[in-house]
């Protein structure tokens, strides 16, 4: 077994593995704020209707003082709803797809690292062909990371949080053996005790 091998792509598996969950937590962020802005344009619409009901009895009962203080409502309602949904413009709707697409493409990849990592420590294949599959992922690696999008230090640090994980999240993450072993079947664990 080569353990030079082993660690390079035993660290490429558990930066698969974080990945994958930085961009889950991204997604589900997106989705509580996606939902919070239709959840906001509901309330405004709701009291628009309420209004132009209100509105519709101050006709018929020729309430004109009553009539008044509702078109004033109405009109600041619906200003405030145009520039809430000027600033809140941007369609979260793709940014969530990406966010799920990048994530589950970084899942595929931690399973074929597992895969390579087996392969490995079972001393069953030459070397030259585990190596020619390390940069093969590697290169898939590269790519997902290239085209993927961003995440933030909420994401970050809540994906260390999920995944038991201490440390400085102020640097970019170091993985020791201990770590990389917690995301690992027991059999292909460098310490089976855990």
């Amino acid at each position: 077994m080569n353990k030079y091998l082993l660690a390079n792509v035993r660290f490429y598996f558990a930066q698969s593995v974080f990945m994958y969950k930085c961009h889950y937590k991204a997604y589900d962020r997106l989705e509580k704020r996606r939902k919070l802005i239709s959840n906001f344009v509901s309330v405004f619409s709701i009291i628009t209707i309420v209004l132009l009901i209100f509105q519709i009895i101050g006709l018929e009962n020729n309430y004109t003082l009553l009539i008044n203080i509702v078109a004033f409502l109405g009109l600041v309602l619906t200003g405030s709803s145009l520039v809430f949904q000027l600033i809140a413009k941007e369609d979260l709707s793709i940014l969530i797809c990406q966010q799920k697409s990048t994530a589950e493409k970084y899942k595929s990849l931690r399973d074929k690292y597992m895969s390579l990592i087996e392969k490995i420590m079972s001393n069953t294949t030459d070397k030259e062909t585990l190596k020619a599959k390390r940069d093969k992922l590697l290169k898939i690696y590269s790519a997902i990371g290239e085209y993927s999008p961003g995440i933030n230090y909420k994401d970050y640090t809540e994906t260390q949080k999920s995944l038991g994980l201490t440390g400085s999240s102020d640097e970019e993450f170091t993985w020791s053996d201990k770590d990389i072993d917690k995301f690992l079947p027991k059999e292909l664990r460098i310490d089976k005790n855990l």
